[in-house]
């Protein structure tokens, strides 16, 4: 089998705020109509939120000057003024609070939806992307992405943007009644508004690369999960528990670190700014006092402008808050979207292929996954229609290559693969592949029924064609025996069966496919000689008038091959069939002699 491109990701950059910030716009554009309902209601509560304290400030004034009165003997308390003032500041604090769980609905709505398109726009990604992309990235970063990156998006999303709505709209309101109570209580207020943002630009700056870094770590220690859990057989069969907890352990620390950083840094907004309200008090404290001696404010206004200096400090304690939740939303909709626009695979061509009449022709075909290793150099021979070609060759000559060529999972660096005398460059690749059955070295089948992965290869496929083709390659005679049959459920790895079972259930699903050509990657290399000996009879039968590509190690399944191609590194040394390599007494007639050796050995 060929050896896979191995890449390295470049280091990762900071996180593009600007870029964030349009991604998740272009997001909610799409909810223009209930983002402006969102902010009505936003409007509407705070306003009422707002103005309450104002009437609460009044309602203490007239207490105050009714004690007065009734001190100096000159009135008492006006009670329906009060009870008036008090059922206003009730009815308000009641349509405030209907608005503000209506801006919370309409909210967590856009946000949910927008996860739920996210995650269908990602996994069509994932059917779409080009090979190299594929094979770029780990199973588990991608789904850290898929899970976590879009929840961080969501929360951010739902949390930050309402909270930061709220804060917006009470900072302006609640300035503009600080305004109506008292101008110079009002600006010794306002000055310390820009060392807050300051305080929140500095810790942000500082914070930001911190959260990016964490979700990669974080990304990273899900595909290292991943491999573990699939690959614990192997885990401990070669006794590596230790050095697989060293590489968890060196992740996992990575992640906490990075996540403690950003957390630290973000954390220091709510002490800092704690501090600057506590002093805001202080000042309005000393300054209100003053100036109810001098009579130039009511009692009730300095209480109420008391509640305007908690409802002023308050949003902006809100925004440091969320900022680490917005910071994490920015960074993970990077990763979404650095994810998202990934290239697809390019089809540039639409025409349509639907049979072989004549041959498949490689002709001088080169190829390599990275620039400095060619895996295929100047390959050239012609299969024609209905012949089995057996491709023969070393661990790493570039056998499963070409048939990946074929596939049009990869397309050529030069020269040309051909179809009946036409470039299958010039085909749509769906419908070059429409035409191939494949069976992998390394068989894969979902957690489903037996019968539902058979089905995979041919929807239309009843049950009776199902066991048809289980029966021919002889398949049916171990499903029977599960005490479920054919509904017997495959488990997540399903290695609730032998691996020669898995292989025999794949070549089931490629045979009901019914097509053209056939690629038996190692097909029988999982099975026993004995069953070997079954399949290949029962292959035999399935690749009568069909183009068949073998690649094998086992030399003895390909001895009634139509023609041997024998690769070492990429190139064709040996081309016959079995009994003109046989005669040629070279790397075919040495390699057959010395597996022969191995088998009576065996036995």
């Amino acid at each position: 089998m060929s050896p896979r491109p191995i890449k390295r990701k470049p280091p990762e950059k900071p996180v593009d705020n600007k870029k964030a910030i349009r991604n998740i716009l272009r997001l909610l554009k799409d909810y223009r109509m209930k983002l402006i309902l969102t902010v009505i209601a936003a409007l509407i509560s705070t306003v009422f939120s707002i103005i309450a304290p104002f009437l609460i400030g009044r309602a203490t004034t007239t207490i105050f000057d009714g004690i007065n009165n009734i001190i100096h003997g000159t009135g008492t308390i006006d009670i329906t003024g009060l009870l008036n003032i008090l059922i206003l500041v009730t009815v308000l604090y009641i349509i405030s609070s209907v608005f503000s769980y209506l801006q919370s609905y309409l909210l967590v709505e856009i946000s949910i939806e927008i996860s739920y398109n996210l995650r269908k726009r990602m996994m069509e990604k994932i059917t779409h992307l080009a090979m190299d992309k594929i094979d770029e990235n780990k199973r588990g970063d991608i789904l850290s992405r898929i899970t976590n990156d879009v929840d961080s998006l969501q929360n951010g999303i739902t949390q930050a943007f309402l909270q930061m709505l709220t804060a917006v709209i009470t900072i302006i309101g609640v300035f503009i009644m600080m305004l109506s109570i008292n101008l110079w209580m009002t600006l010794a207020t306002i000055v310390l508004v820009p060392v807050s943002f300051l305080v929140i630009r500095f810790i942000t700056k500082h914070s930001q690369s911190y959260f990016l870094k964490q979700l990669v770590y974080k990304g990273s220690l899900n595909a290292q999960i991943e491999e573990t859990f699939t690959g614990h057989d192997i885990i401990r069969a070669f006794n590596q528990e230790e050095p697989s907890i060293e590489k968890f352990n060196t992740d996992n620390d990575n992640w906490y670190s990075h996540e403690w950083k950003s957390q630290f840094y973000s954390s220091l907004n709510g002490p800092l700014m704690n501090f600057i309200s506590n002093f805001a008090y202080v000042i309005i404290a000393v300054l209100g006092a003053v100036m109810v001696l001098q009579r130039a404010i009511a009692v009730g206004d300095i209480l109420a402008f008391f509640q305007y200096i908690q409802n002023f400090t308050r949003p902006i304690q809100q925004i440091t808050r969320v900022m680490s939740l917005v910071q994490t939303a920015m960074a993970a909709s990077e990763r979404i979207f650095e994810f998202l626009e990934y290239d697809d695979e390019e089809n540039p061509s639409d025409r349509q292929i639907t049979e072989i009449r004549d041959n498949i022709t490689f002709e001088n075909v080169s190829f390599s996954y990275t620039p400095d290793e060619k895996i295929i150099r100047d390959l050239s021979f012609t299969v024609k229609k209905g012949q089995k070609i057996a491709i023969v060759g070393e661990t790493g000559a570039g056998k499963t290559t070409i048939v990946k060529l074929l596939m049009r999972f990869y397309d050529v660096d030069s020269g040309s693969i051909k179809i009946d005398g036409v470039d299958i460059a010039e085909y749509d690749k769906n419908s070059v592949r429409s035409l191939i059955g494949m069976v992998l070295q390394d068989s894969w089948l979902f957690s489903d029924t037996i019968t539902s992965n058979i089905r995979y290869g041919n929807l239309d496929a009843d049950d009776s064609e199902v066991i048809r083709v289980s029966r021919q390659v002889y398949a049916d005679n171990f499903v029977m025996q599960l005490p479920d049959g054919y509904d017997s459920v495959l488990n997540e790895d399903s290695d609730n069966i032998s691996h020669g079972q898995k292989q025999l259930l794949t070549i089931a699903r490629t045979v009901i496919s019914s097509k053209e050509v056939l690629i038996l990657d190692e097909a029988t290399s999982s099975v026993d000689t004995r069953t070997e000996k079954l399949i290949q009879k029962a292959m035999d039968r399935v690749m009568e008038n069909k183009t068949s590509f073998i690649i094998a190690h086992r030399l003895s399944t390909i001895r009634n091959a139509d023609k041997i191609i024998v690769i070492e590194n990429g190139t064709i040394i040996e081309e016959g069939t079995h009994e003109e390599l046989l005669a040629r007494k070279g790397y075919y007639y040495n390699t057959l002699n010395s597996q022969n050796r191995e088998n009576i050995l065996k036995k």
